[in-house]
C-alpha cells in the first residue's frame, strides 16, 4: 500500500509531542514564565546562544544534548550577560522541574 504526499503530511502534523511527566510539565510552565521572555524564539538569549553555538543550538525548548548539572549551575550563578537566579526567585525544587523539562530529550 503506497501512501500519499497527503497521508504524510498530516500524520507528521499529527504527531504528538511525547506526554511530559508532573515535573516536566511544573518545568514547562516555569520555563514559560521566566525564561521565555531571554530564551524564546527571536530573542537576544536564543540570538546570542545561536551567534556562539550554532543555529541548531539556540532555542533551549528544542535541544537534545543539556546537560542538567549545567543547566543548574548557569542558574544558579549566571553566565554571560544571563544573571544568577537567587533561591527566592527559584527555589531548588522548581529549578529541578525547569532542568527535568529542558533535558528531557536529551541522553546526557
Amino acid at each position: 500500500a503506497s501512501m500519499t504526499l497527503f497521508s504524510v503530511l498530516t500524520t507528521q502534523a499529527g504527531a504528538q509531542e511525547p506526554t511530559l511527566s508532573a515535573s516536566q510539565s511544573q518545568g514547562q510552565k516555569l520555563f514559560r514564565n521566566t525564561c521565555i521572555h531571554c530564551h524564546g524564539a527571536n530573542v537576544w538569549g536564543t540570538f546570542t546562544l545561536e551567534r556562539r553555538l550554532g543555529a541548531e543550538q539556540g532555542l533551549l525548548e528544542k535541544r537534545t544534548n543539556l546537560v542538567g548539572a549545567y543547566v543548574k549551575a548557569v542558574v544558579r550563578n549566571g553566565v554571560g550577560s544571563m544573571p544568577a537566579y537567587r533561591r527566592t526567585e527559584l527555589t531548588d525544587s522548581e529549578v529541578d522541574a525547569i532542568v527535568d523539562y529542558l533535558t528531557r530529550g536529551s541522553s546526557r
